[in-house]
């Protein structure tokens, strides 16, 4: 009795999500067709119980300042703007030339790190895991230059 239950319940539980909009067409001939594709001149039917279908979304233009700002947004003076660009200008050039000092203490250390200790040999994991993670040092220190420098890049 199980065994009969369950192709049943497998049934349901396909069946149970599947929705489609349907839509009512009659041709030049006066035919009928009920379908699930649109063509010209279709009415959607409306069944009792169906799920609604969720509107579309509005897509988002690409560019930001293609959307122009409400009326009460508030505005900034082009002093006010200047000097906020300047401290950001300086807060970047701190950051790059800290960065900067990072990425030549984590070269300094890798070629000191690169050296095989006593009793090692460059084939070992340890060597190997050491190498390894100092040079992902390395590599994320020149990453943040570099994207401190595109940020740079794109002030006014």
């Amino acid at each position: 009795m199980l065994i009969a239950r369950f192709p049943f319940f497998f049934c349901l539980i396909l069946a149970a999500p599947a929705q489609a909009e349907i839509y009512k067409y009659v041709d030049e001939n006066g035919q009928v067709t009920f379908t699930d594709v649109y063509k010209k001149g279709a009415k959607r039917l409306d069944i009792p119980g169906a799920p609604v279908p969720l509107p579309s979304a509005v897509k988002a233009p690409r560019n930001a300042s293609y959307n122009p700002s409400p009326a009460d947004f508030p505005r900034i003076d082009p002093g006010t703007q200047k000097r906020r660009d300047d401290i950001r200008r300086q807060v970047l050039e701190d950051e790059i030339a800290g960065e900067r000092r990072n990425a030549d203490e984590a070269r300094r250390q890798l070629a000191l790190g690169e050296r095989p200790q006593p009793g090692e040999r460059a084939t070992d994991s340890t060597y190997l895991n050491r190498v390894k993670k100092l040079q992902a040092t390395v590599q994320q220190h020149e990453q943040n230059v570099i994207s401190i420098q595109r940020e740079l890049a794109n002030l006014k």
